[in-house]
């Protein structure tokens, strides 16, 4: 209770400080792909002179007296411009200098006193103090390493999904088994990207993590075309957690408080190699100001092929916020409701050899056991267009600011959100061939093979529900003295927060088919629940006008409780595993030259494990029970310029020393599912690089030329593992060493640009023994009608994934500048090649292009 009390009070602290609302959504970095001033110019190389002071907040205009909202609307003043400033993109897709950059009216801090808090947003060195955006806007100075994909780069792209807008990002590594990035895939210096489990992912400062504490996957992601920007940050962070070893993505939405507009936007495309050949998508947002008031509504939807044959993906999205805004504060609400509902699951290709994997391809459809191109491959020897992925996600959050002056700040956010998920499938019960009717009182489903009639086979499900709710407030307290005559900004905070996680697992009659209205009898269950109390402190100490040096400690306290029924009621009581752990951190950023800077970092981490199989390693007799956590030592040193006028680039190295390291065992040897096993101590030691390089800042003109590099490289080591001490000097599974994206294009003023890219997944290892040979050790089991166990639960030798080069390519064409058809095609080259290796191996997606339209209106 102590933590609840304590988070409550700083939540009340701030909201009863309302008494005129006002507006706090953000807003992305200045427009970066501004033209130059006159085409055809030839304007001048240069180095950039002057960089903005990290105070430069001083340069704000004075806090007005305070007064309740007016009836009728005033303009926000404007501070002044930092002089001599030129900022360039933070995104790697748009490098050009724009006009010198001001505070935006419609920044994440709206209310007139929140001038101050918003410009320090800007060119501060540490995260901005609104938790709903994650690094500031321009980068140069940032004590970290941090990358933000923004609305130009986006628009650029034309990414199918949000993995494919993050393999832009050095550090990152994504993969898609679903074709659309709903199912999460990324990874970061060498954390294993199947379903983000190691990443904290934010949508707006909220954790999307289901369950950050108890299972930390991710079945949901937000459609790409809402969010206004994608941040990540790699390396130093204190002021968010958990899972903050390899690094954070945050999502942010679309401001209430931008331009005016309705957007309008629809493609259609083809996926090859499937059943569901033919692919659609649709978004229409509005986004409108009236006063102090401000609103978007937004609505997403897709249906699209999957990798197997017969995998259908669809999704329907809505989304809104409102904001109001008057003198020193301002309030948002936002949120939504997400439906998924796929043919999808988790059954892949399972015996034979890589041979026989390769001749399958992606097939997988079709009811039928006789006849069936090598049916007895899967699991499940047949019932695969019955299987389903259903989702339903809800998300509320309110925000909230105040200004006590021009350097003070109080940032406080209630936040929640509720999943239900359940995944269905085939399961087989007594003999697999032919069986007489079937006789089910629930329901005159059945799964019927089409030349013999019903099968003696029943469907299987996993039935999860997440629920987590918490508060969150932050302090800032800016241009604070030092010694010596320095100065420093100091930001505190802390949250609460509770999750609930209800686990099923669910069986059906015999040809009953399940479904998200008809789950199935409970086989199993388990109830799990968090409790945790989370608090940090940093402070941006400015020791000259170009180096600046971050101290900072984060706290985590945290509970978690674990009580399952198996089977027939069986109760072997509540286990609870308590955690306390303390996490400094220290990061500096040195600007070396102008637009040139040395930053680098250490800090201490904490990954928290997946304890849904904590049954399979509970022994009553070792007391208290405890689930470690994974606690890492993660440094880094980088480089960074934009003093060159159209290039940039961003290089760092960097060396995490983890313990207690959880990774998923992709096979069983009776060809189950995977569990998480630990190993004692392992090292990801790598660096990565992102550039970018346009022609029109060299030599002007209408044409820009430009190229873009990102490349990460991880060398990963175990260095002791107590449960299978052979392994030590072995890669960690599940880590890709090399991981590239490498891009060349071309545009015309601001009429077209078309741009190919080659992206390359590097080989990793399934097991920590880093077994050589891929394949199948146990038998084909060809034909139907048989019980044979050997057949059933084949040997896996899982062996090492090889890399992949892919190609893809997107073009862009403004009709005027309110619409623009667009086109993009990924795997272009159609390559037939890996996604993952959980329960059996699972091929990516087919070539897949799609073109459209994009409408805009004020």
């Amino acid at each position: 209770m102590a933590r609840v009390s304590i988070t409550a009070s700083m939540a009340a602290l701030g909201f009863m400080m309302v008494s005129a609302p006002a507006f706090g959504q953000d807003q992305g970095a200045a427009p970066a792909d501004a033209p130059p001033a006159a085409q055809g110019d030839l304007p001048e190389v240069k180095v950039i002179q002057e960089q903005p002071k990290p105070q430069a907040v001083q340069q704000a205009a004075p806090k007005p007296k305070p007064k309740t909202v007016a009836a009728k609307p005033k303009p926000v003043p404007q501070p002044q411009p930092v002089q001599q400033y030129e900022p360039v993109s933070d995104d790697f897709a748009a490098a050009e200098i724009s006009e010198p950059a001001q505070v935006m009216a419609n920044s994440p801090y709206g209310a007139t006193a929140g001038a101050g808090a918003a410009q320090r947003a800007e060119f501060g060195n540490i995260s901005p103090i609104n938790a709903r955006t994650m690094l500031p806007g321009d980068l140069q100075n940032y004590t970290g390493a941090g990358t933000r994909v923004t609305t130009e780069g986006i628009e650029e792209q034309r990414p199918q999904s949000n993995h494919e807008a993050l393999a832009r990002v050095p550090g990152v590594v994504t993969v898609n088994d679903d074709g659309v990035g709903r199912h999460g895939g990324v990874g970061i210096r060498g954390s294993a990207p199947r379903r983000s489990r190691k990443v904290l992912i934010l949508e707006d400062g909220q954790p999307i993590n289901f369950s950050p504490y108890l299972d930390s996957s991710s079945h949901y992601t937000p459609p790409t075309e809402r969010l206004e920007s994608i941040e990540v940050t790699r390396g130093y962070v204190v002021n968010y957690g958990p899972l903050n070893n390899h690094g954070i993505v945050n999502y942010r939405n679309l401001s209430p408080f931008g331009a005016n507009e309705t957007v309008l936007k629809f493609g259609i495309g083809r996926t090859w190699d499937v059943e569901k050949d033919w692919n659609n998508f649709r978004y229409t947002h509005t986004r409108q100001n009236a006063g102090n008031w401000g609103v978007v509504a937004s609505y997403a939807g897709s249906e699209m092929g999957g990798a197997w044959d017969n995998e259908v993906l669809r999704y329907n999205d809505f989304y809104g916020a409102l904001g109001v805004k008057g003198d020193n504060q301002d309030l948002t609400v936002s949120g939504g409701f997400f439906r998924q509902r796929d043919n999808y699951d988790e059954d892949n290709f399972l015996r034979g050899d890589f041979s026989d994997f390769i001749a399958n391809g992606r097939r997988k459809g079709g009811d039928a056991c006789v006849g069936q191109p090598n049916p007895s491959n899967f699991e499940a020897t047949c019932g695969h267009d019955r299987s389903t992925y259903n989702g339903d996600h809800y998300r509320l959050q309110i925000a909230h600011n105040y200004y006590l002056d021009k350097n003070t700040t109080i940032s406080t956010r209630l936040y929640g959100a509720d999943h239900d998920r359940a995944r269905f499938y085939p399961d087989q019960t007594g003999e697999y061939g032919p069986t007489g009717p079937v006789v089910d009182g629930e329901s005159d489903a059945v799964l019927i093979d089409p030349q013999t009639g019903p099968l003696d086979l029943a469907m299987a499900g996993r039935d999860r529900r997440y629920q987590n709710y918490g508060v969150d407030s932050r302090v800032e307290m800016a241009n604070l003295p030092f010694f010596g005559g320095m100065t420093h900004d100091l930001q505190f905070g802390a949250r609460y927060e509770r999750g609930k996680f209800r686990n099923r697992d669910r069986e059906g009659d015999p040809g009953e088919v399940l479904s998200f209205g008809n789950r199935g009898e409970i086989e199993n269950q388990a109830n799990l629940e968090s409790d945790s109390f989370a608090a940090f402190i940093q402070t941006a100490i400015h020791v000259t006008k170009t180096l600046t040096v971050t101290p900072g400690l984060r706290f985590e306290d945290y509970e978690t409780s674990f009580r399952a029924v198996l089977g027939e009621g069986v109760d072997f009581g509540e286990l609870k595993s308590s955690h306390t752990e303390v996490l400094p951190g220290i990061a500096f950023a040195w600007e070396i030259a102008p637009r040139s800077t040395v930053y680098g970092s250490y800090h201490r981490g904490l990954t928290p494990h997946q304890i849904r199989d904590a049954l399979e390693d509970f022994d009553p007799a070792v007391a208290p029970y405890r689930v470690d956590d994974e606690i890492g030592d993660n440094f880094q040193i980088g480089y960074r310029t934009t003093a060159l006028r159209g290039i940039r680039l961003d290089a760092a190295i960097f060396h995490n020393r983890i313990s207690n390291y959880q990774f998923g065992e992709a096979f069983q040897s009776d060809g189950g599912d995977r569990v998480f096993s630990s190993i004692d101590k392992v090292q990801f030691t790598g660096f990565e690089i992102g550039s970018r390089i346009d022609s029109r800042p060299f030599v002007g003109g209408a044409w820009n030329l430009f190229a873009e590099a990102v490349y990460t490289y991880t060398d990963s080591e175990i260095i002791s593992n107590a449960g299978n001490p052979a392994t030590r000097g072995n890669e960690v599974p599940e880590a890709l060493k090399q991981y590239a994206n490498l891009t060349l294009g071309v545009a015309y003023k601001d009429l077209w640009n078309v741009s190919l890219t080659a992206t390359h997944r590097g080989g990793w290892f399934v097991d920590d023994e880093n077994t050589r040979g891929f394949g199948f050790d146990g038998p084909a089991c060809e034909g139907v009608g048989t019980a044979d166990e050997e057949c059933q639960g084949a040997e896996i030798s899982p062996g090492r994934v090889d890399g992949q080069w892919l190609l893809s390519a997107r073009a862009n064409y403004n009709i005027s500048d309110k619409v623009t058809l667009w086109a993009t095609g990924q795997n272009l080259t159609n390559e037939l090649y890996l996604a993952g290796v959980e329960d059996g191996v699972k091929p990516a997606i087919a070539r897949s292009v799609m073109g459209g339209f994009t409408i805009k209106f004020d």
